[in-house]
C-alpha cells in the first residue's frame, strides 16, 4: 500500500490544531488518522494530537485473523478511550477546557478496510476516475440539508456551516460512525480535514487524483486550498491499492 501525508497551517492561523499520521503495522494493516482540533489557546492541537496517539496505540493490539467485527469493536474500544482521556485532560486543565476534535480513521488491508469518523473531516474514495465521499459530516448544515429545510447551495454559504453536532472529547460518550469499505488496485482513499474540503470542489479533487504520485498529489490538493484562500488548518492523507497497482 502507497501512501502519503502533509498538514498545513494555512494562510491566516497563527498556529496547526490538526494532527494527522499513517500506521504500518506487522499483520499488514494499515492505519490513517485525521483529527481537527478545536479549543482556544493550544487546545485545540492538544485535543488532535491526543487523539492520533491514543486511537494509534489502541491499534497496535489488533491480529491479523480479525473479523471486520473484531476490527470495528477494537477501533470502538479505541474511541471510547481517547474520548475518555480527552475529557478528562480538558477538565483538569484550565487553559484546555472546552477541548475537542474531530476524527476520521480508515484502517485497511488490500482487500477492505473499516472506516470511523466523527465530526466534519471526511473520507473520499477514487475508483474508475470518479470521486465519492464516503463519510457525512456531523455539522448542523448537513443535518438541515438532510431533513430539506435548506437547498444545497444554501448549505454552502450557510454562516452556521462550521457548528458541529459530534466532537470527540467534549461529552462524556460519543458515537462515531462505521462502516466497511471493500477497494479494489489503483483505488485511493484521501482523508482530509475541512481546510481542504471547505475550499476546493469535488471536480478539483478528481481531477488532482487523475495522475501523479502520491507525494504530488498531495501537494496539488494543499496548494489548492491555499490558493482558494486557506483559512484554515489543511491535512490530508492519500492511500493507494498499490496490489498490481499499473500507475
Amino acid at each position: 500500500m502507497e501512501s502519503a501525508i502533509q498538514t498545513h497551517i494555512g494562510c491566516v492561523r497563527q498556529m496547526n490544531e490538526d494532527s494527522g499520521a499513517i500506521r504500518k503495522y506487522k499483520n499488514g494493516w494499515v492505519l490513517a488518522i485525521v483529527a481537527d482540533g478545536m479549543g482556544g489557546h493550544q487546545a485545540g492541537d492538544v485535543a488532535s494530537q491526543m487523539a492520533v496517539d491514543i486511537i494509534a496505540g489502541q491499534i497496535e493490539k489488533i491480529t491479523a485473523d480479525m473479523t471486520p467485527s473484531g476490527m470495528q469493536d477494537k477501533l470502538e474500544e479505541a474511541i471510547r478511550l481517547a474520548n475518555h482521556k480527552i475529557l478528562d485532560y480538558a477538565q483538569t486543565h484550565e487553559e484546555c477546557r472546552g477541548m475537542g476534535t474531530t476524527v476520521v480513521i480508515a484502517l485497511m488491508n488490500e482487500q477492505y478496510g473499516i472506516l470511523a469518523h466523527i465530526g466534519d473531516s471526511r473520507i473520499y474514495k477514487y475508483s474508475e476516475q470518479k470521486l465519492q465521499q464516503v463519510t457525512n459530516d456531523h455539522t448542523l448544515v448537513n443535518e438541515l440539508l438532510r431533513s430539506q429545510q435548506i437547498t444545497p447551495t444554501e448549505a454552502a454559504n450557510h454562516p452556521r456551516r462550521n457548528i458541529l453536532t459530534r466532537a470527540l472529547g467534549t461529552e462524556p460518550s460519543v458515537k462515531a460512525d462505521y462502516s466497511v469499505l471493500h477497494w479494489d488496485p489503483n483505488d485511493i482513499l484521501l482523508l482530509c480535514s475541512d481546510g481542504l474540503s471547505g475550499k476546493i470542489s469535488s471536480d478539483e479533487i478528481t481531477n488532482i487524483l487523475q495522475d501523479g504520485s502520491l507525494e504530488d498529489m498531495v501537494n496539488r490538493l494543499i496548494s489548492c486550498s491555499l490558493k482558494a484562500g486557506g483559512e484554515d488548518n489543511i491535512t490530508v492523507i492519500l492511500l493507494r491499492n498499490a496490489s498490481g497497482y499499473t500507475g
